[in-house]
């Protein structure tokens, strides 16, 4: 039973989890670049969106597969749920990004973009695609504790606000 909790149809666990770290790499590489350059948006988001992304793009595969790809039904309904889904969790993620009274600061990016990450895991829990989701949560803890320690010495940033700065 675990097993096929588990499995891939379309391709195999090493294709898909070197696909994630290339999403991760490459999402890590741009924010950093913006996270150097002192733009608004941290390098973590670009990670979580790019993770967030490939495995949506890995579920869609294997949805079509699993559902058959020629027919209609899956073009039209599953992946409109999919599209329009992601479209709401992106409104929603949106409303948790604040600019500082000041206008100098951003914040909330990252959890805006882990409420899209999250929404996105959701879909792959309701649509049975146990192992992606595991996989992502995993990915999803790893850019928010572990990377979220990278800000300090990396781009001399702290990760929350005092209570004394004012959104």
């Amino acid at each position: 039973m675990m097993n096929e909790l588990l499995q891939l149809h379309n391709l195999d666990w090493i294709d898909a989890i070197a696909r994630l770290i290339l999403a991760l790499i490459f999402g890590f590489v741009l924010g950093y670049d913006r996270n150097s350059k002192n733009k608004t948006v941290d390098f973590r988001v670009y990670m979580i969106v790019a993770s967030t992304t490939c495995l949506l793009a890995i579920m869609g595969q294997e949805l079509t597969t699993i559902y058959d790809e020629n027919s209609e039904s899956v073009e039209l309904g599953l992946l409109r749920i999919v599209q329009g889904v992601l479209t709401g969790i992106g409104f929603l993620g949106a409303g948790a990004i604040v600019k500082s009274a000041d206008g100098s600061m951003i914040v909330g990016t990252a959890t805006g973009a882990s409420i899209w990450g999250a929404g996105s895991m959701g879909l792959m829990l309701g649509f049975g695609m146990y192992g992606l989701a595991l996989l992502g949560f995993f990915v999803l803890i790893f850019i928010l504790v572990f990377c979220g320690m990278l800000k300090k010495p990396l781009f001399d940033q702290k990760e929350h606000l005092s209570k004394n700065e004012k959104l």
